[in-house]
C-alpha cells in the first residue's frame, strides 16, 4: 500500500510539473507575439500621401512660422495639423492672395507686379508648414524638386503630380465667382483630397502663364 501511494505521489508531482512546463511556454509564445505585433506595427502607407501620414503633431507646432507682410497661419496651421488637405489647399490660397497685397485681396488671382514682390519669407513658412504635415511630400519644395527631376519640362511636371495630363488635359481646373472675386475648383475638377500623387498640393497659382509665375517667384526665394 506505501508503496501504491509513492507511486502515485510520484506521478501526481509529474503531471504537475507538465502542466507548469506548458503553461510556461503559452505565456512566453503570447508574450513574444505581443510584442513582434508592437514592433511591427505600420504607421501608415507611404506609396501616396493620405490622412494618416506619420507626423507628429507636435512637431507641426514646432514650425518656424515668420512673416513679412502680417499674415495670420495659425488657421492653415490648425487645418495641417488635421490633415484636412481640403481645407488647407484653400487657407493656402487665402493667405496667398495676403502675402500677394491690396490688388491679389481685392481682385482673388495675382497679378504680375505683386506676384515679382512675394515675400521669400512667407513663401518659406507656408512651404515648412505644408512639408512638415505630410513628411516631405506636399508643398512647394516637394513640386519644385519634381520639377527638377523632370529636367524643368512642366508638361511632365503637372503630369507626374497629378494636375495634367502629357497630352494637355488638365485635371484641376478653376472658375472665377464674380461674386466673391475668388478662385474655385470647377465640379469634377477639383484636386484628389484624399490620396494623390507627392506634390498635389497646395495648387495656388499655377498654370503657363509664365509672365505671372509663382514658379519664377520660387526659385527667386530659392524654394
Amino acid at each position: 500500500m506505501a508503496k501504491n501511494n509513492q507511486t502515485v505521489l510520484v506521478l501526481t508531482l509529474l503531471i504537475t510539473a507538465s502542466l507548469i512546463g506548458i503553461f510556461a511556454v503559452l505565456g512566453w509564445i503570447g508574450y513574444s507575439l505581443t510584442r513582434f505585433k508592437s514592433e511591427n506595427k505600420s504607421p501608415g502607407s507611404t506609396n501616396l500621401v493620405n490622412t494618416t501620414t506619420t507626423t507628429n503633431p507636435s512637431s507641426l507646432k514646432q514650425v518656424e512660422i515668420t512673416t513679412a507682410r502680417n499674415v495670420d497661419y495659425s488657421q492653415l496651421q490648425k487645418y495641417l495639423q488635421s490633415k484636412d488637405w481640403q481645407k488647407a489647399d484653400r487657407e493656402t490660397y487665402l493667405r496667398m492672395l495676403d502675402v500677394a497685397g491690396t490688388k491679389a485681396q481685392a481682385e482673388g488671382a495675382i497679378a504680375k507686379d505683386e506676384m515679382n514682390a512675394l515675400s521669400c519669407v512667407d513663401l518659406k513658412t507656408i512651404d515648412r508648414l505644408w512639408s512638415t504635415a505630410s513628411d516631405g511630400k506636399l508643398g512647394f519644395s516637394a513640386q519644385e524638386k519634381i520639377l527638377r527631376e523632370q529636367k524643368n519640362d512642366y508638361r511632365k511636371m503637372y503630369d507626374a503630380v497629378g494636375w495634367q495630363t502629357l497630352t494637355g488635359e488638365w485635371l484641376i481646373q478653376w472658375n472665377y465667382n464674380q461674386q466673391t472675386k475668388r478662385y474655385e475648383y470647377k465640379p469634377g475638377k477639383e484636386p484628389n483630397f484624399k490620396s494623390f500623387p507627392p506634390g498635389h498640393l497646395p495648387t495656388v497659382e499655377r498654370g503657363y502663364n509664365f509672365d505671372v509665375s509663382l514658379d519664377a517667384a520660387l526659385t527667386r526665394c530659392g524654394i
